[in-house]
């Protein structure tokens, strides 16, 4: 599976080092290259290329949004590790990008990954109904907006040393990592012209799929390695965050993201071998040790 993770990144580093080389010439370009290129598992990515085997969908049907939720994520981790949030200096093994190139420039660079994520989508030799792009694009921005990402985020800053229930902390898990994650899972279908029993169902895989992935990050970050996770470990606890782990322990928590891990598989195994890779993708998350 790691092989297919990586070659999954490597389609998708060549795809986007495309895009940004037809942009026409700014100073922005660089850092922004440097947020999303060649580093990461592009996981995101991952997901929607095997979700859109369980549709039938060819590769060219799905690159743009794929590359899209590549720089949306990018941008989010270059925002979060600012010093005003989680005050991360490395990121994927390196520098974080305002330790690289200073504040400013890696708040504008992360502004413009996030834009160009949404004119991916509406390229006109991106090759889908129009309709759909729309569709795409009102989706894209629930999950990355208030009610998203950036919504998630801001509850894990106000969570900080507080002692939070855990609906609380499992809705803003759901709204900083789980988002986007049922984008993946649901832009596959929007694009196929699913049905909306079907695409209501690839939201509840992709949402718990997020949940899953959030709670295996929060426990790399107790037994993972810097060398290992490519970022500082053992931050959670020193910042106060409120996470399942600390509110249930180690033990409780791993059931349940087992839990989880067995009724996102147990949906998709209705979709029979088409579902295979994505399965397969959902082992390599739990099991991951970076």
């Amino acid at each position: 599976m790691l092989n297919t993770i990586n070659k999954n990144a490597k389609t998708l580093d060549r795809f986007l080092k495309y895009y940004f080389n037809q942009q026409g010439h700014s100073e922005l370009i660089a850092p922004m290259k440097y947020g999303v290129l060649f580093g990461g598992k592009k996981i995101r990515s991952t997901v929607i290329l095997n979700t859109s085997e369980i549709f039938n969908l060819k590769k060219k049907d799905v690159i743009n949004a794929c590359g899209a939720v590549e720089c949306i994520h990018s941008y989010s981790l270059i925002h979060d590790d600012l010093p005003c949030m989680d005050n991360d200096r490395l990121r994927r093994g390196k520098p974080a990008s305002h330790i690289k190139f200073g504040e400013s420039t890696a708040i504008l660079s992360g502004n413009s990954l996030l834009t160009i994520a949404f004119e991916m989508i509406a390229e006109k030799n991106y090759n889908i109904h129009t309709n759909k792009k729309i569709v795409l694009l009102k989706k894209l921005a629930e999950c990355v907006g208030h009610s998203g990402i950036a919504g998630g985020q801001f509850l894990d800053l106000s969570y900080e040393k507080r002692k939070v229930s855990i609906s609380k902390i499992v809705e803003m898990q759901k709204k900083k990592t789980g988002k986007l994650f049922e984008f993946c899972c649901l832009a596959p279908a929007i694009i196929a012209g699913a049905n909306n029993k079907t695409k209501r169902e690839m939201c509840f895989i992709g949402e718990q799929l997020g949940l899953l992935f959030q709670i295996i990050d929060d426990f790399l970050d107790i037994k993972g390695t810097k060398k290992d996770v490519g970022k500082q470990v053992k931050k959670d606890k020193k910042k106060g965050k409120s996470t399942i782990v600390d509110l249930l322990g180690y033990n409780k928590t791993l059931e349940f993201a087992f839990k989880l891990k067995k009724t996102i598989i147990k949906k998709l195994k209705k979709y029979g071998k088409r579902s295979d890779k994505l399965i397969r993708t959902v082992n390599f998350i739990t099991d991951r040790s970076y």
